[in-house]
Parts: C-alpha cells; sequence; structure tokens
C-alpha cells in the first residue's frame, strides 16, 4: 500500500499547512496503518526537537555596558575638575618656591620655612598626579582634608589673635580649593538607567504603492 498521499498529510498538518485530506481520514488511516503511525510519532517528535531546544550561551555584557557608560560619563564630567586641579597645583607649587629656595616665610626660621616649602611642594606634585591619574583621589583625599582642616584651624586662630591679617590668610584658598576638587573626583558618575542607554528606535514612515491606484 502506498502511503505516501498520507504522510505528505501528516507532514503538511504538523507544519500547520492545508493537508489536502479530511483530517478525520488522516486520523483514521493512521490508526490502522503501523507504518504512517511511527511515520507520525517520528515526525512529531522531530518538528518538536526544532521548534524547542537548549538555548546557547550568551555572554552577560551588562556589566561591562554599565561600566563603559559610567567610565564615559565620569571622563566628560571630571575632564573640568581635573583641569582646574591642575591650576590649583600649578599655584601651590609657585607658592611653596619661596620658602623652599630662599628660605622665606613669615615669621620662620630658614630651616623650618624650607621644610614647610618642600611639603607644600610635595602636596602640589600630587595633586598633579591626581589630575593626571583620578583613580588617586581617593589615596589622596585624607591627606587634603588634614591639610586643609589644620589650615582653616590655624587661620582662625590666628587671626582671632590679630597676629595675621585675613589678605594674609588668602594664599592658602587654593588649598582649600583642592579639597573639593579631589572629592569630586572620588565621587562615582551617577548610573543610567536602561531607559537612557537604550538606542532610539527609527521611525517608521508609511509610504504609499503609487501601482494599486493604477487600473
Amino acid at each position: 500500500m502506498d502511503c505516501t498521499r498520507w504522510r505528505e498529510a501528516i507532514s503538511a498538518r504538523l507544519d500547520g499547512e492545508d493537508p489536502g485530506v479530511d483530517p478525520a481520514l488522516v486520523d483514521a488511516h493512521v490508526a490502522r496503518c503501523a507504518g504512517c503511525r511511527a511515520f507520525a510519532d517520528a515526525a512529531s517528535d522531530a518538528h518538536r526537537s526544532q521548534r524547542v531546544g537548549t538555548a546557547p550561551d550568551v555572554p552577560d555584557l551588562s556589566r561591562r555596558v554599565r561600566k563603559a557608560v559610567a567610565v564615559a560619563d565620569r571622563a566628560s564630567r571630571s575632564s573640568v575638575v581635573r583641569a582646574l586641579l591642575v591650576v590649583v597645583a600649578v599655584q601651590i607649587i609657585g607658592f611653596s618656591l619661596p620658602a623652599l629656595i630662599f628660605g622665606d616665610e613669615h615669621e620662620t626660621a630658614t630651616h623650618g620655612a624650607r621644610h614647610l616649602g618642600a611639603f607644600t611642594a610635595a602636596y602640589g606634585v600630587g595633586l598633579l598626579v591626581v589630575a593626571i591619574r583620578p583613580a588617586r583621589a581617593r589615596t589622596m583625599l585624607p591627606v587634603a582634608v588634614v591639610l586643609a582642616g589644620a589650615l582653616l584651624i590655624t587661620a582662625v586662630v590666628d587671626m582671632a589673635n590679630g597676629d595675621v591679617p585675613l589678605v594674609g590668610e588668602a594664599r592658602h584658598l587654593p588649598e582649600l580649593l583642592s579639597v573639593v576638587l579631589v572629592w569630586l573626583l572620588t565621587v562615582p558618575a551617577p548610573r543610567r538607567t536602561a531607559d537612557s542607554i537604550r538606542p532610539s528606535r527609527p521611525s517608521l514612515t508609511a509610504v504609499r504603492d503609487d501601482d494599486s491606484d493604477v487600473a
């Protein structure tokens, strides 16, 4: 008995196509034909295995994407801060040169003045390193905070005692400003949400087929 027609109908029905034969007749034939029944079972298993399978392993790139976005945001935001930090560092180093080279510091012995100038110059160089390598900002921040805090306290005490006028303490403004700039470099960039980094979808424009209007 040639079952080619029945097997084509079985295959077409699995694919969602018109079998060309009444489905009841196909079921009746499969019920009494062992060969077509085996073919139907095998075709059904093959059809299921093709449509349902193990998904291939896909590497999780979400962390890399978030990191790349954060780095881009931080680089764009910190560029101005780093430039200002370079200016402040150069000023601090410049203010340290008279004490470092000539030992010239207000009411300070020459040896002590040079020690103070050396420390100030070293602090300015440290700020330059942070401006070049912002990842070092967290290490530099405690030093900047302690230095600025000590300068602020001593300035208040000296001005209260009348030892130094307010104008004389203005030269320490770069040190105070450096604390703010270094701290800004330690603040992580805000994370973008998925919606903000999702590429915009191109708009779809309806196109009329002019040929359809032609009789």
